[in-house]
């Protein structure tokens, strides 16, 4: 478990669940307004809530945030070969799938319709979910 106390890791789920609310609330802005920015501002908020989703579960197992994309990478991958319920989950495939659709795809590309984010979203939501579970 991690050197964090229960007060520091519920800050750091409430911060996690305020990102995701802004992610949901810009998409609904999005829907209600027609402006594609506001898909890329929703897409870039749930990407992050991925992230600081994962940095929670490396604090959980004792490790510090990852720093770059590939010291989150490894990060994953030694924590799936030691546990086989975040291996069964498949985070680090989820991680991956949910830096190129929000994050290239989404963000980046602007190439994501409403529909899109929203399904991406959805999986955003239960990965963070399953992170808090663990």
């Amino acid at each position: 478990m991690s050197a964090l106390g229960t007060h520091e890791l519920e800050k750091i789920v409430r911060n996690i669940e305020e990102i995701y609310k802004g992610a949901v609330e810009e998409l609904e802005k999005a829907s209600r307004e027609g402006k594609p920015t506001l898909l890329r501002n929703a897409c870039e908020k749930g990407w992050l809530s991925v992230v600081e989703a994962t940095n929670l579960l490396f604090l959980k197992r004792g490790l510090e945030p990852a720093e770059s994309h590939k010291d989150r990478r490894e990060k994953l991958w030694k924590l799936e070969s030691e546990d086989d319920t975040i291996m069964t989950l498949g985070l680090y495939d989820r991680v991956n799938a949910r830096a190129f659709n929000l994050h290239v795809q989404g963000f980046y590309e602007g190439a994501l319709d409403e529909e899109s984010v929203r399904r991406e979203l959805e999986k955003v939501r239960k990965y963070i979910d399953d992170v808090e579970k663990l």
